[in-house]
């Protein structure tokens, strides 16, 4: 399976399997390339009976950065349909670690920043190493958020002051007060806090761990949240379609001066605040 990857590395070991993002130059933004074959390996993992449990890791200094601004920017869309379509296909990437029938586990190091961030969560469990270092700063440059589900899983006081103010350096301990992980761990224990889980998890009945998951998941989308997540998707369609003030700049100094100087720019207020 592996050798077909080149922006993963993936493995099953005593009933786990593994997926290991593994573009760690780039702190593992979410490319279309990553995305297809993170799809594909889930599907495959899904579908083996030997696997019970799932666990989503990083190669490199960080979980991931989020999806690759450096990708969007060559990327055209013009249209409303276009932006849909985009943003329609990063939703599904996420949450299908929420939908995957096997539970799975997120163990995140470093940054863990946008959907980066919302993958994570997305996962049936996230845990992190102490430095790890949590957020969402799509407001500050005009853009929005892919998949909304930050406010299921801590409500909406937290979710409102994550999402909001943009900050991008909530420390592990205060995402582990806000409810946003399960657990975090000296720097370097954040796979063996997952995997510890994922065995405990491997040890038990599969076909009650998947009903038990199915129904919690059920319980959420009886709450309306499937609704809510999709009505999210529109809101993130129109603030992308409409190319704000922000955007609109942070965009022209990606484009002349590069990446780094447009966030420098988007991060400039922030700092001296």
């Amino acid at each position: 399976m592996a050798e077909e990857f080149q922006t993963i590395l993936v493995s099953v070991e005593n009933n786990i399997g593994r997926i290991i993002l593994n573009r760690p130059k780039e702190l593992n933004a979410i490319s279309s390339q990553l995305m297809a074959e993170t799809t594909v390996a889930l599907k495959r993992l899904e579908q083996d009976p030997a696997v019970r449990c799932i666990v989503l890791s990083a190669e490199g200094r960080a979980f991931s950065a989020g999806f690759d601004l450096k990708e969007s920017a060559i990327k055209v869309c013009s249209t409303t349909p276009q932006w849909r379509a985009n943003i329609e296909a990063d939703f599904e990437f996420i949450m299908q670690f929420w939908t995957c029938k096997k539970p799975t586990i997120a163990a995140v190091h470093g940054y863990c920043l946008a959907g980066g961030l919302e993958l994570a969560v997305a996962c049936d469990m996230t845990v992190a190493g102490e430095e790890a270092i949590f957020g969402e700063p799509e407001v500050r440059f005009g853009s929005g958020i892919v998949a909304l589900i930050v406010p299921w899983i801590v409500g909406p006081k937290f979710s409102k002051e994550i999402l909001l103010t943009g900050n991008d350096r909530i420390p592990a301990s205060r995402a582990l007060s806000m409810g946003l992980i399960n657990d975090v761990v000296p720097t370097g224990e954040h796979v063996n806090r997952a995997l510890d889980l994922a065995n405990q998890i491997a040890s038990s009945a599969p076909l009650s761990v998947e009903l038990t998951k199915r129904a919690i998941n059920r319980s959420f989308d009886l709450r309306g949240m499937r609704e809510s997540l999709l009505w999210g998707v529109d809101m993130d369609v129109l603030i992308e379609s409409s190319a704000g003030p922000e955007r609109t700049e942070f965009n022209r100094i990606r484009g002349t001066e590069g990446l780094k100087a447009a966030i420098a720019w988007r991060d400039a207020k922030y700092r001296q605040s």
